[in-house]
């Protein structure tokens, strides 16, 4: 979690930025394996499947300002909200990891809070892995805003052409938006088949 987030910080390639945050990323699920226990391996496999859909629409993302621009530098979002507006949900969708809160949900499931006397020694350990995890999320949010900021508040050069976005990539992109945002609200729907 560590190596992967504050490596992906210093990243101006957005494919390298998102390489990075995948180490991070192997880290998160590895709290799943250390609780081990049937709540936890149902929320690994929520988070692997949702990370999963969140990556690809990044990727698609990623794709689509390449071939638009030639490069995968975060300076290469500049503006994109204004100049390919089809592209905006998924944009927001794959690189915020909409909604926040989905980390946090899965780290509730793997460690739940233990009341009673007796029980802090021995969750000690796991207490502070998810509050590293909490902190190293933060970390994350940081340089995702940085891509964010580039292509919803900065604008693009004067002569930065449209980016148009084929009609298939398109479709794939808003699935994937689409998924990612109901599993987001509505987290039960892929949970209790798990």
């Amino acid at each position: 979690m560590v190596l992967g987030n504050l490596t992906a910080i210093v990243q101006s390639s957005v494919k390298r930025l998102l390489a990075y945050s995948a180490i991070a990323h192997a880290g998160y699920m590895l709290l799943g394996v250390l609780a081990n226990t049937p709540s936890s391996r149902s929320a690994l496999l929520f988070y692997v499947i949702t990370y999963a859909l969140t990556v690809l629409g990044a990727f698609g993302v990623v794709t689509v300002v390449e071939a638009a621009t030639g490069g995968d530098a975060i300076s290469n979002f500049a503006g994109l909200s204004r100049r390919a507006p089809d592209c905006r949900c998924a944009c927001w969708c794959s690189c915020f990891r909409w909604p926040a809160f989905l980390r946090w949900q899965v780290h509730r499931k793997i460690f739940p809070v233990q009341r009673g006397g007796g029980g802090g020694r021995r969750t000690s350990r796991p207490a502070l892995a998810v509050v590293l995890a909490i902190v190293m999320s933060a970390v994350s949010f940081y340089y995702y805003l940085q891509v964010l900021k580039q292509a919803w508040v900065l604008d693009a050069a004067e002569n930065a052409p449209a980016i148009k976005v084929p009609p298939v990539t398109m479709v794939a992109l808003v699935l994937l938006a689409v998924l990612v945002i109901l599993l987001g609200c509505c987290p039960g729907l892929l949970l209790r088949h798990l």
